[in-house]
């Protein structure tokens, strides 16, 4: 059996839960079997969104859904003010961390009934990010909409993001828009080593009690890999800071502020954000804030 699939992890709960059975494979229809398999997907899912893995990190372009302008075919019009364009939410974002945007490779696009005088037509040309250009993040919104719902025959149960009713989409003003998010990998060979400790405790956790003789000893021990999994995403998001990021001090002004209220390209100071923040997790004894949208 090898060591880089979902059963050798569950498999190092077991232990560090201290139950003293090994599964052949994590479908295999035990009770413990089961009782991991419940908590596997669950427990992979918050722990990645807990933290900007870097081995999670993804960046790809968005699929159109509406176009405020107009000026795109096959696609809606329908978008929520005062945002221009509408874009699918990606089937495997767990976390939208920021819509990339750089001012000297995307077309100026002036919002309709703008304050300012268009000088430039309203286009949707593809656009480039220029290789090696400095990225900035753009605001936009995450949201849903009711307008645009998934069609007939497929399986929302399976797709992230989409329902009967509606569907998750990214609300921007930047044409063909990229977004920076962290994916949902499944394959533990993808897992970087502080990640895959972290969720083993985090699995353990969750397993302890329904698998204890001693609901005590069992208490004591999701406790205890609770306790890891703090000091594991503490780890990982000192590690974030320390690589990656927008941090800075600068400082801009009302004034220079309004100069770009029309929306030029995408970045404006209006609503939305920057981007979104890793998610907070709480734990027995004390959780772990998240980090704000900025």
């Amino acid at each position: 059996m090898s060591d880089l699939d979902p059963t050798s992890i569950a498999n190092q709960a077991l232990d560090a839960a201290g139950v003293t059975f090994t599964l052949g494979d994590i479908q295999e229809g035990t009770y413990a079997a089961q009782v991991c398999l419940r908590s596997y997907r669950n427990c992979l899912r918050q722990l990645l969104r807990g933290a900007h893995w870097n081995f999670a990190r993804r960046q790809a372009p968005l699929v159109l859904l509406a176009d405020a302008t107009g000026q795109t075919d096959f696609v809606g019009t329908a978008v929520p003010v005062p945002w221009i364009y509408e874009y699918e939410w990606p089937v495997d974002c767990l976390k939208a961390r920021f819509v990339p945007w750089n001012p000297l490779s995307n077309d100026v696009v002036i919002p309709q009934n703008n304050i300012q005088v268009p000088n430039t037509p309203m286009t949707t040309g593809a656009t480039q990010i220029l290789s090696g250009a400095r990225l900035q993040p753009a605001r936009f919104l995450m949201a849903t909409d009711f307008n645009y719902p998934i069609q007939d025959g497929q399986n929302y149960d399976a797709v992230e993001g989409v329902s009967p009713q509606g569907r998750t989409v990214i609300l921007t003003n930047v044409q063909d828009a990229q977004l920076v998010y962290t994916s949902y990998v499944q394959y533990p060979s993808l897992f970087d080593p502080q990640f895959r400790a972290a969720l083993v405790a985090f699995i353990a956790a969750e397993i302890a009690l329904p698998l204890a003789n001693d609901k005590k000893f069992g208490m004591a021990l999701r406790r205890d890999n609770l306790g890891i999994v703090k000091q594991k995403l503490n780890a990982a998001r000192i590690t974030d800071g320390n690589e990656a990021g927008f941090a800075n001090t600068d400082h801009n002004p009302d004034w220079m502020r309004a100069r770009h209220s029309g929306g030029a390209g995408g970045r404006m100071d209006g609503p939305g954000v920057w981007g979104y923040g890793w998610d907070a997790c709480g734990f027995e004894g004390g959780g772990i804030s998240g980090s704000a949208a900025f």
